[in-house]
């Protein structure tokens, strides 16, 4: 009893909030910096800091959470070297070291919304947290994909892409328009692989919405039958 308490004390601060303005910030704001001075950078900074952030939202009774931190660790001190010209580390051993902990935050955070049994501000954020880093992962992958096999997709931002950076950001972009199923055929997959990224992605984002929506949808009925009672 002491350590669920303990555990619903530390999920209802203020961790996806914070995780949730650093991911905005980076996801929105981040490509608007590039005329800026120091912009990849910047850039990088916001994505170390939603990425930090996310870490601190992991229960920290869970097993998963020493998995994440070593994982995180092992992604951003790379990243750091080869961005201040320290070392020079593979990018696609990073891209697949970010897909990994990414994977953990996905893991993490769906057992949270999908077990707790009250709709707090702070629940409706990990939702919202949630999709957001499902559509990282998902573009993190097609980056990776286009990275062992370039001309996986193709369009016209693909090619107005001066470096892997820019490209990331255009298939973060189009994994975000995958998993909403808007579709605007600005980037196209051109082999089986990238296609069946793009059509498991594309699956995933139904589910998750129909599944997430029944489920706060019926805590909510739940509530108003308690406060009835």
């Amino acid at each position: 009893m002491i350590k669920q308490g303990m555990q619903r004390n530390f999920w209802s601060g203020h961790g996806f909030e914070n995780l949730l303005v650093w991911l905005f910030l980076y996801l929105v704001i981040g490509p608007f910096l590039q005329p800026v001075p120091y912009a990849l950078t910047i850039t990088k900074l916001l994505l170390s800091a939603a990425l930090f952030s996310a870490a601190y939202t992991i229960n920290k009774g869970s097993r998963i959470l020493w998995i994440s931190i070593v994982l995180l660790f092992l992604t951003l001190v790379p990243l750091w070297m080869n961005t201040l010209g320290l070392a020079k580390f593979p990018t696609d051993s990073i891209t697949l070291l970010l897909i990994l902990y990414l994977f953990t935050l996905v893991y993490s955070f769906s057992h949270f919304v999908f077990t707790v049994r009250h709709i707090t501000w702070n629940v409706l954020c990990a939702a919202l947290c949630l999709y957001m880093i499902v559509g990282l992962l998902w573009g993190s992958l097609f980056t990776l994909v286009e990275s062992l096999a370039p001309g996986s997709f193709v369009g016209a931002l693909m090619s107005d892409a001066s470096n892997p950076e820019e490209k990331a950001h255009y298939l973060n972009y189009f994994s975000f328009i995958t998993l909403t199923t808007l579709g605007y055929g600005d980037i196209t997959p051109q082999t089986w692989g990238a296609a069946t990224l793009c059509q498991a992605e594309a699956m995933l984002g139904h589910f998750f919405t129909v599944v997430l929506v029944a489920r706060l949808v019926g805590l909510h009925i739940v509530q108003d039958l308690n406060k009835e009672e």
